[in-house]
Parts: structure tokens; sequence; C-alpha cells
């Protein structure tokens, strides 16, 4: 039976062989730990993932451990970190030089700011203002037709009597006042037609008011992402502007090549290009924020905030079908075409009253001093026969007056009736159209908000995952395994995710202000702070 042979102790070892493999294990463990610390002194650092930290991670310990671990982790990826997008050079050449020609002076303002000028000065809630005083006024008319007519006439007649030789010269002073009792229902049915309409242009007016403010906070942050949209350009200008660096000292070394150097220098023009259009778009959308609050254009509005973040203008939890129910109560526009349809019945009466007989009593006093030249007129004639009594009468004569005309036998108001039925018809119509256009907007609305807070999250975990990229990116670049082609893609990954998350933050804050303004609740203190009702 063969002997198992016993396993060589490392003791046994002749000691050269030993020392010389802990001689080698030293070594390499050396040059991996002075490796990397030699590539950064060789290639300066990214200033693009200077600022980058990783994503802090949910634990037990979290502030919003009582919150869903979904909303927990939306609630970090609701706001944009700044100190991705800070400078670390000073860019004088690309700062506005195009665009400061045309500006006067810039102007800091508030989103609380602007809305608060554009209730008093937007032109459209003016113009809107006047149509509903025109209509109260129209309504005060339609009031004073309900207090008796006044009318009073003062005539100098002369008069000759050519046969008889005898002129005359009448003073008649006629007052009268006229209490219509009935005129066939026009006058009552025009006051509740009126009073409906004055009614509907007050909600016409206060949908203005909602129109105003959505497009003030729409053009507000659209302002406000296009700065931010620019910063992010700045930034990709400035590692454009490293990298071309970089690979210029990787040529002079000779690690590099020329072919890398012209990429950086593409690049890097193509980033200028796009800051220089970033910029306009920054002044277009002051402009436009400018027009809507009625501002002088030559002012460069910017807005007070420096970062963006998604605002909580509706609960996470709130529900379509008490959205819909909350519109039904509370949106203007609904309430403006339900009295115009009322209005429109009205005036179907108000076209029947010709029909109808006149009823109206009448006070009237006469004030007639004839006198008459010669004083004595001959016996054989006299001036009754021509209409002229000479002499001071004075009367007071009070009746009753009923009177009943049918233009064209009637036809012209069974005609009128006709056309106000089809008004009126056609304003049932529009009703039911906005009621359903009305929850159309709040379901298309609720729909934006829940694909635009999926969104955040979606560009949130690009803007991680293009962060590691980078990094990767850079790594590879610095060991020689990589190309400065991965580097630029990389870059531009995260550019575009950056845009993306900014572009998705605003799309979220839009797309709830809309929904505020569809439901009818959007008001100042709703967009400042959100909505507090009972749409849960």
């Amino acid at each position: 039976m063969k002997k198992r042979p016993r396993k060589e102790c490392c003791l046994r070892r002749p000691f050269f062989q030993l020392l010389k493999e802990m001689f080698v294990m030293c070594t390499l463990f050396c040059w991996l730990l002075a490796v990397p610390q030699s590539l950064a002194r060789e290639v300066p650092a990214n200033p693009l993932t200077a600022n980058i930290s990783p994503t802090p991670i949910l634990t037990t310990e979290n502030d919003n451990v009582d919150l869903p671990v979904s909303d927990a982790k939306h609630d970090i990826n609701k706001s944009l970190n700044v100190e991705k997008l800070r400078l670390h050079s000073a860019m004088h050449l690309y700062s506005f030089q195009p665009i400061r020609i045309e500006v006067q002076y810039d102007q800091p303002i508030t989103l609380e700011e602007a809305l608060n000028y554009a209730i008093e000065n937007n032109l459209p809630i003016k113009i809107s203002r006047e149509n509903r005083n025109y209509q109260r006024y129209v309504l005060y008319s339609q009031l004073a037709n309900l207090v008796p007519n006044f009318s009073m006439s003062y005539n100098i007649t002369h008069t000759r009597i050519l046969n008889e030789k005898v002129s005359s010269l009448a003073h008649v002073f006629l007052p009268r006042v006229t209490y219509p009792v009935f005129q066939g229902g026009s006058v009552v049915y025009s006051i509740l037609g009126q009073y409906a309409r004055e009614k509907g242009w007050n909600k016409a007016y206060q949908a203005s008011i909602n129109d105003a403010m959505l497009d003030i906070y729409q053009k507000y942050n659209n302002l406000l992402l296009n700065r931010v949209l620019l910063q992010i350009r700045a930034k990709s200008v400035e590692v454009s502007q490293e990298q071309l660096k970089v690979n210029q000292q990787l040529e002079k070394a000779g690690t590099g090549t020329r072919f890398a150097v012209m990429q950086s220098e593409t690049q890097l023009a193509n980033d200028r290009q796009a800051l220089l259009q970033q910029q306009v778009m920054v002044r277009q959308s002051a402009l436009a924020l400018n027009f809507s609050l009625n501002y002088p254009m030559a002012v460069n509005l910017v807005p007070a905030e420096e970062t963006i973040t998604e605002q909580s203008l509706f609960r996470a939890h709130a529900t379509v079908n008490e959205l819909v129910n909350l519109s039904l109560k509370q949106r203007p526009d609904l309430r403006e075409y339900e009295l115009f349809r009322f209005a429109a019945g009205r005036n179907v009466q108000v076209a029947a009253a010709p029909l109808y007989p006149t009823v109206a009593f009448y006070t009237q006093y006469s004030y007639t001093n004839t006198v008459t030249s010669p004083l004595t007129v001959s016996a054989g004639g006299g001036t009754a026969g021509a209409g002229v009594f000479g002499g001071l009468f004075k009367t007071n004569q009070e009746g009753m007056a009923l009177v009943w005309n049918l233009n064209g036998m009637g036809l012209t108001s069974v005609a009128n009736i006709a056309a106000a039925q089809s008004l009126a018809r056609q304003s049932g119509i529009q009703a039911n159209q906005e009621l359903q256009m009305i929850f159309q907007q709040v379901r298309s609305s609720y729909l934006g908000w829940r694909v635009a807070r999926e969104q955040i999250d979606n560009a949130a975990t690009a803007v991680d995952s293009s962060t590691e990229e980078l990094r990767l990116a850079e790594l590879r670049l610095r060991q020689g395994v990589g190309t400065n082609l991965e580097l630029i893609q990389a870059q531009r990954d995260y550019i575009n995710a950056l845009t993306s998350q900014a572009q998705a933050i605003v799309g979220s804050n839009l797309a709830q202000a809309q929904l505020l303004h569809d439901t009818g609740v959007i008001s100042f203190e709703t967009l400042l702070h959100g909505y507090q009702g009972g749409a849960h």
C-alpha cells in the first residue's frame, strides 16, 4: 500500500524563493496604489463631475421614513442639484455680448411679484374688466325702464289766417308722465336676460384672470427653465474647454493624437453655438413674460430663484373623479355658458312681447297762451275754424292708454321668435360643448401631471447613470483603455440627462398649474402654496 505524500509546508520552501514571492507581492501592491495618483497628476479632473456626489441611499434613519419608498425617493429627485452646474472658470467671451446690446437693464422678479403685477396691468384682464363694466351699465339701463317716463315739450307757433286778416302767436308748454303697466313682458324679461348676461360676463372676467395667472406662471417657469438650461450650456462649454486642454497636453506628451484634439475642438464649437442659441432663448422668454405683464420691453426680467424644484400644488394621491367633481363646482367658464343659455331663453320671451297689447297710465299738464292780432275780429268770421283759440288755457289730464300694434300682421314677431329660439338652442349646445371640454381638459391635465411626476424619477435615474458613465469614461481614458470619443459621448449624455431632469421638473410644475386652472381653483394662493381643498 502506497503512502499518501505529505503536503509541503511553506516553511520547508527555500528561503530565497519565499523572499522573492514576498517582494513581488509588495511591488504589485505599491504599484496599484501609485497608479491612480500618477494618472490624476497627469490628467486634470473634469469640472463637470467635480461636485458630483453619489445619490443618498434611503435607510430607516431617513427623515422620510413615514413615506412610501417611491414618494421618499421622489422627494430626493424633485430638485436639481445646482452644485453640478457651478462654473470653475470665468467665461468672458461668451457672456451675452450679442444679447446685451438690446437690453437696457436687468430687473429681478419673483413669481409672487409677477402675479400681483399681472392682476393690475395685464391687458386681457383689463379688456375683460371693461366688458364686464359695459354689461353692468347695460343692466342699469334695463332697470331704468321700470321708472315712469317723463316727456316735456315747449312750442311757439305763429299762425296767420289770411281771409280774416288775423295772426296769432301761441306758446304751448306740455309736460307728460307715463307709467307703462304692461309691455308684453319685454321690460321684465329684458332685465332678467341682461342680469344673467352681466353675471355671465362677470364669470368671464374671472376666467380671464385664471387664464392670465396660468399664462404668467407658465412664462415665468419657462424663463426660469431657460436660465437653468443656460447654466447647463455654460457648464458644457467649460467642460469642452477643459477637455480640449487635456487632449492638447496629451498630444504634447506624445500619448495623445491630433484626431482627439480635433474632436474636442469640434465639440467645443458645437457647445458654444448651443450656448449662444440658449442665450437668445432666455431673452425671448423674458420678452414673452414682459408682454404678458404689460411691462417695458427694454427691461430684462430675471427670476429671483436660482434653482428649480417641483412644487406640491396638488396632493400626490388626488383621484381624477375628485378633480372632475371639483371642476364642475369651480370652473367659472362653465357658469358663464349656463348664464348665457339662461339669457338666450329670456330673449325668446322678449321677441314675443310685440304680439301683446301695451297698457300705460299717463298724467299730462298743458299751458297754452294764444294772442291774436288784431284783438277784435269781424263779426262775420272767427278763428276757431282754423283751430286757433285766443286766450290762456291751463289743463291737467289723467288717463290710460291701450295700444295694440301688429307689425306685418305679427309675422315679423313670429320670425323673430324663431330666430331667438334658434340662438337659445345654440347656447344650450355651447354649454354642453363646454362641459365636455372641461371633462377632457381635467382628464388630460391629470394624465399630464401623473406622467410628469414619473418623468422626474426617470430623468433622475438617467442623471445618476450618466454620472457613472462619465466617471468610468474618464477613468478608462486615464488608464489608456478608453477613447476621447467615449468621453465626449459620456459628456453629451450627462448634459442631456441634466437638461431632461430640469425640463421634467418644470414640466411637472406646469402640469400641476394647468390642473389648477382646469379644475377652476387656480388663484394667487394656490399657485404659491398649493391647493388645500377637498381633493385629497
